[in-house]
């Protein structure tokens, strides 16, 4: 699993993640991750290998907001055993959905990064039915199966701060004013810090709001954090 942390792409992660759940004994993993648009637009981004017709079916019905699985993970970082039983109701369709496609047991678990603020969600499966025996197994696996969700939030919010990064296309001058700015400096003690005219901070702050897309150096700081431009 550490391998997670030098993948390069998206895919890599992905690739990385199922040769993990499979080598564990699982067949199918699913994360979800929060993330932040250049534009500043909230979006919830899947990394999967559920098939292709379980999720189109699962977007078509509408049944994210009906998940079990998803409810848990929204609101509590607490690992959840996952099975039969946990699907009341309507929610038994889409279980019924799930099991036709070989997801019929799994463990789910949430976490959110300091750094970058972001809630993730993992879940494995396979498609074994649950009883007390697979019951003892999975709790055996939850350890594994958050260190597993830690590695890949580190992954994947690299690669996308990386992207994010390269897109917006700061300098390196206007990263550090940013950097100074987020500490709470003027433009007079960014100046001295980096040993240039104020007038010249001044100028990088310009283009920075510019390139942000924000309207004043307080939105420009904030809008940077939350794209992980910079850290706090």
């Amino acid at each position: 699993m550490p391998d997670l942390l030098a993948a390069q792409t998206i895919e890599q992660v992905k690739e990385r993640i199922k040769q993990s759940v499979n080598a564990i004994g699982f067949d199918f993993f699913l994360i979800g991750m929060e993330g932040t648009a250049a534009s500043g637009e909230a979006r919830y981004r899947v990394q999967t290998n559920y098939p292709r017709s379980c999720v189109e079916r699962y977007n078509r019905q509408g049944w994210l907001s009906l998940d079990p699985v998803v409810g848990h993970c929204r609101q509590s970082p607490v690992p959840l055993i996952w099975h039969r039983a946990h699907f009341p109701g309507r929610a038994s369709q889409l279980y019924e959905e799930s099991v036709a496609h070989g997801i019929a047991t799994g463990v789910a678990t949430a976490l959110r990064g300091a750094a970058h603020n972001r809630a993730m969600m993992i879940t494995v499966a396979n498609g074994a039915g649950f009883d007390e025996r697979l019951g003892s197994w999975l709790t055996e696996t939850m350890p594994t199966i958050q260190l597993m969700a830690s590695y890949a939030y580190e992954a994947i919010c690299r690669i996308e701060d990386a992207a994010i990064s390269t897109e917006i296309g700061l300098t390196r001058r206007e990263s550090e004013c940013l950097h100074w700015a987020a500490a709470g400096k003027t433009s007079w003690e960014i100046s001295r810090i980096l040993s240039c005219a104020e007038a010249t901070v001044n100028f990088h702050f310009r283009n920075v709001i510019h390139k942000l897309g924000v309207s004043n150096r307080r939105q420009a700081v904030a809008r940077a954090l939350s794209l992980g431009l910079i850290r706090p």
